[in-house]
């Protein structure tokens, strides 16, 4: 499943956030996925949230898709977060 291995990745930047910023929980999560991609924002939340089940931090958050334009891009951009403060 593709998008198990970009939910891992995103985690560990997620995770990065909650160190540096006093995040209570996550709200919105955008990306921007590569054209050519096959990740599907249904299937993506699906797996963030059997991965974060026990973590409330992530209870609300929904992970939200653009596709780029250009081929050549990366496989996955975090484009923005927003949180909820402490």
């Amino acid at each position: 499943m593709h998008e198990l291995s970009v939910v891992q990745n995103l985690l560990k930047i997620l995770e990065r956030i909650c160190q540096e910023r006093k995040v209570a929980s996550f709200l919105n999560i955008n990306i921007t996925v590569n054209p050519l991609s096959c990740i599907d924002e249904e299937n993506i939340n699906f797996v963030f949230h059997s991965l974060t089940k026990d973590q409330p931090v992530y209870k609300n958050a929904r992970i939200h898709i653009r596709r780029s334009d250009d081929p050549s891009s990366r496989e996955f951009i975090l484009e923005n977060v927003e949180i909820e403060e402490l």
